[in-house]
C-alpha cells in the first residue's frame, strides 16, 4: 500500500511540473509580424515608425523602417514576458548615434519608449503606439 501511494505522489507531481512547464510555454508573447505607428518630436513634427520582427520561442530579429532615415537592423533583441528590448544605431548627421528600445507589448499592441543613447533634453526620449497590421 505504500509503494501505491508514493508512486500516486510521483505521478501527481511529475504532472504537475510538466503541465507547468508547457503553460509557461504556452505564455510566451508573440511579437512577430509589422508593427507600424507614429513618433512625434518635440517640435510637433510626426515621423512614421515602421518595424518588422521575425520570432522563433524567445528569440526574435528585425528591422526598423522610418523615423527619417534608412532601415535599419534591430540588435541585442530580449523577449521578457511581454515586454520587447532592442537597440538600434542610426545615422545621424554623419555620426551612428545610438538607440535603445523598450516596448511593451499588449495584444497587438506595443507601446515603445525610443532612448538615445547617452543624449539630453529634446527629443532625448520619444514613444510611439505602435499597431500590428
Amino acid at each position: 500500500m505504500k509503494f501505491k501511494a508514493t508512486s500516486l505522489l510521483f505521478l501527481i507531481l511529475s504532472f504537475s511540473y510538466f503541465s507547468g512547464i508547457a503553460l509557461a510555454a504556452e505564455m510566451i508573447t508573440d511579437v512577430g509580424g509589422n508593427w507600424v505607428g507614429v513618433v512625434t518630436l518635440e517640435n510637433g513634427q510626426e515621423l512614421p515608425y515602421d518595424i518588422t520582427i521575425s520570432q522563433e520561442g524567445t528569440t526574435a530579429s528585425g528591422f526598423l523602417a522610418g523615423i527619417g532615415g534608412p532601415d535599419i537592423t534591430i540588435t541585442d533583441v530580449r523577449l521578457e514576458e511581454n515586454i520587447l528590448y532592442y537597440s538600434s544605431t542610426r545615422p545621424i548627421g554623419g555620426a551612428e548615434v545610438p538607440f535603445d528600445y523598450i516596448a511593451v507589448i499588449s495584444g497587438d499592441y506595443m507601446n515603445i519608449t525610443i532612448i538615445r543613447v547617452g543624449a539630453t533634453g529634446p527629443n532625448s526620449v520619444l514613444s510611439t503606439l505602435t499597431r500590428r497590421q
